[in-house]
């Protein structure tokens, strides 16, 4: 009968109930929205590399030093000798390491020059291997690897050719035109910055950037170095990199091979461990985390106190209808029930509402997040935190519709019957 009632009454004020429920519906879906996206741009970020013990690189912040080494974002300071990576890469602590060489672009994606290894020992998420959706790694000159994106966006197949441009800018004046390169491999789907990478082999990166290289032909660069089964011995010729990943034996070893990497004295060096830097990038947005959590919750108290507001303001036309139910026999605890049970199907309902619309507009959301921005956000929000945070919409709503329910209960016998 309360419940056949409460439906009656909201009924009766749909077009405010309606309202009601969509600002609820609002506030919710912000609250679980901004909640949501923080935690998976968090593991986005934390994903982005695993299985790294140290990134080395030219003398620089952290930050600086892990955005243009696994972000692609910005230019390190100055490069690195060959010879100095092939020193720390022989230290007896060292396990494997891979250099990355930065500069080369393919219309605003980024190029990375590397070699093999890079596909074997640099991971994702949980120590997650990277893997191939088509083909394999390169391994002679003029081959190229794709990340997802850039096949998917660009439209590229297996064996089909490109050219790169000098300089990590969307927009280039300067295209190694004579070095053309085949696709030859394709990258799944990570969600991270590897997507929208394209590797090309080391020895690649030297050739096309020779005084003269683009005088000669491409069949003259074959010749010059077909296969890359070795790393360029010769010192004077080597290609200078970006920077260098480090895997090491022991993971007590890490930081007395950080520190010696940092006081060395050859060439200014910083080498900084991937986990920490992330973390350190994170606490840097924590301020606008904490904003934008301070204003969704105060979107769901603004609706809130939208709905109590409507509450009183229907008592006037709800005093006959509330000294009616006195009259018949009502107890005090059915007058309040009505009202508190009325605020909590509104709240409940805009709260589904919300967290339903959350869902739809994450999955329309989610090619355009992958896409632009490299990030893979989880349609789909946990259950478990959504029920929390429906349940302290719910509560919230059940203790102010007490404002208007004890005001109900006191008027409705007094003034109801008399207005008649």
């Amino acid at each position: 009968m309360l419940f056949k009632l409460v439906v009656a009454s909201i009924w009766s004020r749909r077009t405010m109930a309606y309202l009601t429920c969509t600002s609820i519906a609002i506030s919710i879906l912000v609250l679980i929205g901004v909640e949501h996206l923080r935690t998976q741009v968090k593991d986005n970020f934390e994903r982005t590399i695993s299985g790294v013990d140290l990134i080395v690189g030219s003398r620089t912040s952290q930050i600086n030093l892990l955005l243009y080494s696994v972000f692609k974002m910005g230019n390190p300071s100055n490069n690195l000798s060959w010879q100095r990576y092939a020193d720390i890469s022989a230290d007896k602590q060292v396990k494997w390491s891979v250099p990355i060489s930065l500069g080369d672009s393919h219309q605003g994606f980024s190029v990375t020059g590397t070699t093999a290894a890079y596909f074997e020992h640099v991971k994702y998420a949980n120590k997650q291997a990277l893997s191939f959706n088509q083909g394999r790694a390169f391994t002679s000159v003029y081959e190229v690897v794709l990340g997802a994106d850039v096949a998917a966006q660009l439209g590229y197949v297996m064996g089909q050719q490109l050219v790169l441009s000098h300089g990590a800018g969307k927009v280039s004046f300067t295209h190694h035109d004579d070095h053309p390169f085949k696709v030859v491999g394709i990258l799944q789907g990570t969600g991270t910055p590897t997507d929208q990478t394209l590797y090309i082999p080391l020895q690649s990166v030297q050739i096309i950037h020779q005084p003269g290289a683009h005088k000669h032909t491409h069949e003259e660069g074959v010749q010059q170095q077909q296969l890359l089964s070795t790393l360029p011995l010769n010192v004077q010729s080597a290609p200078q990199i970006s920077a260098f990943l480090l895997g090491v034996k022991s993971k007590l070893a890490i930081l007395t091979l950080q520190r010696n990497i940092n006081q060395s004295t050859p060439e200014a060096l910083s080498a900084i461990m991937p986990v920490l830097a992330l973390r350190q990038l994170w606490q840097i947005v924590s301020g606008v985390e904490l904003i934008l959590k301070v204003i969704s919750w105060l979107v769901l108290c603004t609706a809130l106190i939208g709905m109590c507001t409507m509450l009183l303001a229907s008592m006037q036309e709800r005093q006959r209808e509330l000294a009616v139910l006195r009259a018949l026999g009502a107890k005090a605890g059915i007058i309040i029930g009505l009202l508190l049970f009325e605020a909590l199907l509104l709240a409940l309902v805009g709260a589904l509402i919300g967290y339903a619309g959350i869902t739809l507009l994450l999955m329309l959301a989610q090619p355009i997040l992958q896409s632009e921005f490299a990030l893979y956000i989880s349609p789909f929000v946990d259950i478990r935190d959504a029920a929390q945070y429906i349940l302290y919409a719910v509560l919230a709503a059940i203790l102010l519709a007490f404002i208007p329910a004890y005001r109900a209960y006191r008027q409705s016998l007094l003034t109801g019957l008399s207005q008649h």
